[in-house]
Parts: structure tokens; sequence; C-alpha cells
């Protein structure tokens, strides 16, 4: 498997960026961290090893990119800088990684985002909002509504960073028909430490309502929110996506040879 690490300058966060790529072609998949979490994250938990098939047959190339969380969601003090830094974090991602990502690799599809935990919210947020960049998603055990994380504060900047809460509420038809190319995955375990199970339905319902494809997926009591459920689940989604799922009248694959490509 050829493993990349790459540390490039973001103008968008005026700082330094950390990120490692995994394979040599395919779908581009866009991985982000658990909270506060670090790009190395997703490697040391054994998941790149749990898609490892899947990246050395060149079905999928992998970019597992840093975080900023600590100084947004997890920043001691509640206050309109929570949204305008998970701003900056996005443009990094649009403005920044991905150019620089196309230009090294020739990545110039639209990415799948996945995540787990706190990496699923971002994953789900970032490809809502910007189905420019993003086709698909997998979003495993997240977070929907940061509303109910900030313990009482508020504001438009949260209120925008909640995507069962937002939507909820979208009524745009050229943002919705957009959307209705795209394919979300949002699955969850029924175990310990399972605390957002109610934002995944209400998020999966609100995609519904609007003719947005989601399969929405939970796993029984057995399955804890924690790594040895994530590590199953995506080995499960990465197979039905390179053997296809059903999306509008027909099959679709999102990964592999066979694949849809959706030019960026």
């Amino acid at each position: 498997m050829n493993i990349n690490y790459h540390k490039i300058f973001s103008k968008e966060l005026n700082e330094d960026f950390e990120m490692k790529v995994y394979g040599h072609a395919g779908k581009p998949v866009m991985v982000f961290p658990t909270s506060c979490g670090r790009f190395w994250d997703y490697e040391d938990h054994g998941m790149i090893e749990a898609m490892q098939e899947f990246i050395n047959n060149g079905e999928i190339i992998v970019a597992a990119v840093d975080g900023r969380d600590e100084e947004s969601w997890y920043k001691p003090v509640r206050d309109e800088w929570i949204g305008r830094r998970q701003d900056d974090y996005e443009r990094c991602i649009m403005h920044d990684v991905i150019p620089f990502l196309r230009e090294t690799y020739g990545m110039d599809e639209k990415y799948l985002a996945t995540g787990n935990s706190f990496g699923a919210f971002h994953s789900a947020n970032i490809s809502l909002k910007h189905p420019e960049y993003f086709d698909s998603a997998i979003c495993l055990s997240g977070v929907y509504a940061m509303s109910r994380e900030m313990d009482g504060y508020f504001d438009e900047g949260i209120y925008f960073n909640s995507p069962s809460l937002y939507m909820q509420n979208l009524s745009d038809s050229e943002i919705i028909n957009r959307l209705r190319n795209n394919y979300y995955v949002i699955s969850h375990g029924r175990g310990a430490w399972e605390a957002w199970n109610d934002q995944a339905e209400a998020l999966a319902d609100a995609l519904w309502k609007r003719d947005i494809t989601v399969w929405y997926d939970p796993w029984g009591e057995e399955w804890p929110h924690d790594w040895n459920t994530w590590l199953l689940q995506i080995k499960k989604y990465l197979t039905a996506f390179r053997e296809g799922v059903m999306f509008k009248d027909g099959l679709l694959k999102i990964t592999g040879p066979e694949r849809r490509i959706n030019r960026l």
C-alpha cells in the first residue's frame, strides 16, 4: 500500500495542516477524525487495515485529514468563535486540502466523506453543505445536533452546523436537487455509549422527506460506540458500494472501476 504523509500551509487557518494519503487510485475518500483527534488516529485504530483490500485494489484512495475541534467545539468558552473557526476549517478543506490533493494525486472526482463519532458529524455536515465537493458519505455513530452539545449556548453558527436541524428546515429547491444526486449512509449501534441515535434518526428522516437518498442502518444492542463496531461497519458499506446500492431507478456503484464518476 502506498502511504504518504503531507504537511501543507493552510491559508484559511493561517497555519500548517497535516494529513496522510493511502493508496494509488480509485474513488477519493476523505476521513475526518473523532473529537479532537488527529489524522493518524484512523490508521492507529485499525481502520486503514479494515479498508486495505479496497485500497490495494485501487477501488479507493483515502485522505485522512487533521482536525481542529479543540479550536471550535471543544474550546472552553462558548461564543460565536465556535462557528467561525468551524467555517475556517471547512474552507481549509475546500480551498487548501482538496486543491492540493488534486494537484498531487490527480483527485478530480467528488469525494466520499466518512468518519466515526465526531468524524461522522464532520462527514455529514461538510458533505451536505458542500455537494460541489462531496457526492456521498458514510457516517458512523455521529452527533448531528450541535445545539445539544453546547451547554445551552446557541447562535447562527451552531444552527448551521447542526445537520439534523438545518436539514429539517431546508427548502431551497436548487440545493435539494443537488443533494438528490448524492448517497448517504447513517449508521450506529444501540449498545454502550451510543448517545445520539435520536439525532441520527432525525437526520435520516429529514433527508427522506426531501427525497435525498439515505441508507439509515441502525445496528443492535450488542454494538457499542467503539472502534470494533466501526471496523465492521466500514467493511460492510464499502463492500456494498463496490457491488452497488439501490439509487433512484437503478443500481449505483460508488467505488471500484465501474463506479459513477462525478468530476469536481
